[in-house]
């Protein structure tokens, strides 16, 4: 089982969420299921490059789905740290709560824990 899901932020959810500020710099995010990692990319606000942040979701706490008129925000929670994305799609963050619990369905014996 080999996904690849990619989203960003929607340019009507940053605007009704009072986010405007973020249109030209939007949130990526992309979940790997092959290498096991979620990457938040997110252009600095001198538009000048990238920050990134990648985590390993192996070991995933938490997935938390907060749900707005237009859009959603997603942050998973794994051992060591916390990624989040703002402002991507329902579907998307629902597909990607999905992905990851789907994932974890097929690893049991790998130690993969909820807590």
């Amino acid at each position: 089982m080999e996904k690849l899901i990619h989203s960003r932020s929607t340019i009507a959810s940053l605007i009704f969420n009072g986010k405007m500020f973020h249109l030209l710099n939007p949130w990526h995010i992309e979940v790997d299921t092959n290498q096991e990692t979620i990457t938040i990319r997110k252009r600095n606000p001198f538009l000048i490059g990238f920050d990134e942040q990648i985590v390993s979701f192996r070991y995933i706490r938490s997935i938390m789905i907060d749900e707005h008129l237009f859009g959603a925000d997603i942050h998973v929670k794994v051992v060591g740290g916390r990624a989040s994305a703002y402002c991507i799609s329902k579907s998307d963050a629902r597909r990607i709560k999905n992905t990851l619990l789907e994932y974890n369905a097929t690893k049991r014996g790998r130690g993969i824990i909820f807590a």
